[in-house]
């Protein structure tokens, strides 16, 4: 299938299956005249891989953790599985970080939220 029809499958435009294929995940067949031919079982890789970008991953993250997780878990190594369980409670810390970074500027703003409104005085219409 060619490119386009791989974007009307999945939803990812042909700009994205391209980067997709310079990262290494789409290695589709080239005819003689150079264009794309996918294969069937990549609508399914596609579906995967935005799937792992939906739920926060970087593509390189995604990449890593395809196979072991959505192709072929069966088939990974001990050593494939321990590399996603790694980059996985990379991306979980990461995450940890920025949600305690948040909070911390939630509460600094609801201190200054208060203390703006113990200066005011009452309120009038």
């Amino acid at each position: 299938m060619r490119i386009r029809d791989l974007s009307h499958a999945t939803g990812a435009t042909p700009r994205m299956l391209r980067h997709y294929e310079g990262a290494g995940i789409l290695s589709p067949e080239r005819d003689s005249n150079g264009y794309r031919n996918y294969r069937a079982d990549d609508i399914q890789i596609v579906d995967h891989i935005r799937c792992l970008l939906a739920s926060g991953l970087s593509l390189s993250e995604a990449s890593a953790i395809l196979q072991v997780a959505c192709i072929d878990p069966a088939g990974a190594s001990d050593a494939d599985r321990h590399t996603a369980l790694t980059q996985l409670d990379e991306r979980v810390s990461r995450l940890d970080a920025g949600i305690a970074r948040l909070r911390a500027q939630k509460a600094e703003i609801l201190g200054l939220r208060a203390s703006i409104e113990a200066e005011a005085g009452p309120a009038t219409d």
